[in-house]
């Protein structure tokens, strides 16, 4: 609704923002953009074709190699894009009288971003001692309750005396999402950004609240098996946990 309200498709937002949020400053291939939008190609082109049309974007061969077709915002485009964001604030600056406690949860972004304060309430519940760990790692005692966040069992690991005592897969990336950021860095951002909107809906939802509940009461591990820790689902889960 608010993406028709800047005179934008939702589908030609998602493009403007991943044209506008990649790294390289001559702007994506189409090829990148049909990467982290998970569409196919010929999907992707014809998005591309009709926001040339609508001249949002252009299209520019690339310095070093003509074969190559980058694409960039043109200031429509741009334009188009601020309008929603300023929407976006708009709403979530009304939320935040609405819902607090979630609004206090974005506390550490409300500077980075341009958000009014959030409004004076009393300090809500927050989950606390939430952590993560690879499954390969040696169990430090106490650790806590230790919860298996991975769709796949860790390879090589028995499932008698495993070190975890539960399984939580609802808790962890769609099997499309991890397949597409495939433990690439630059894919870190995008990856977050997508694992945490599963996260706030169905299934991924109401493991978070199971997660958060055991928080409330005991020590919480995440146990991963994936190697970098940090740029793993277990890290940004344990955030979305924690309400950061």
């Amino acid at each position: 609704m608010q993406a028709r309200a800047a005179g934008l498709t939702p589908a030609q937002h998602q493009l403007l923002l991943a044209i506008r949020g990649h790294p390289d400053p001559r702007g994506p291939t189409i090829g990148e953009v049909a990467d982290y939008l998970l569409l196919r190609h010929h999907s992707t082109v014809g998005l591309v074709d009709r926001a040339d049309a609508a001249g949002l974007v252009t299209r520019t061969r690339d310095g070093d190699d003509h074969r190559v077709v980058r694409l960039r915002l043109t200031r429509t485009g741009a334009e188009h894009l601020e309008a929603l964001s300023a929407l976006h604030l708009e709403e979530l600056e009304r939320l935040a009288l609405e819902l607090p406690d979630v609004w206090r949860g974005l506390g550490p972004l409300h500077a980075t971003h341009g958000f009014a304060d959030a409004p004076a309430t009393g300090p809500g519940p927050a989950p606390a001692g939430v952590e993560i760990a690879r499954a390969y790692d040696a169990v430090a005692e106490p650790s806590g309750r230790r919860v298996l966040v991975d769709r796949l069992w860790p390879r090589g690991v028995a499932r008698a005396g495993a070190p975890f005592e539960l399984w939580l897969k609802d808790a962890a990336p769609s099997t499309e999402l991890r397949r597409w950021y495939g433990h690439e860095p630059a894919r870190f951002a995008g990856f977050a950004s997508r694992y945490r909107d599963e996260l706030a809906d169905g299934p991924g939802r109401e493991a978070v609240e199971e997660l958060r509940s055991m928080a409330a009461t005991e020590p919480v591990v995440l146990v991963t098996a994936t190697k970098d820790l940090e740029r793993s689902g277990a890290s940004v889960l344990r955030d979305v946990v924690n309400g950061c």
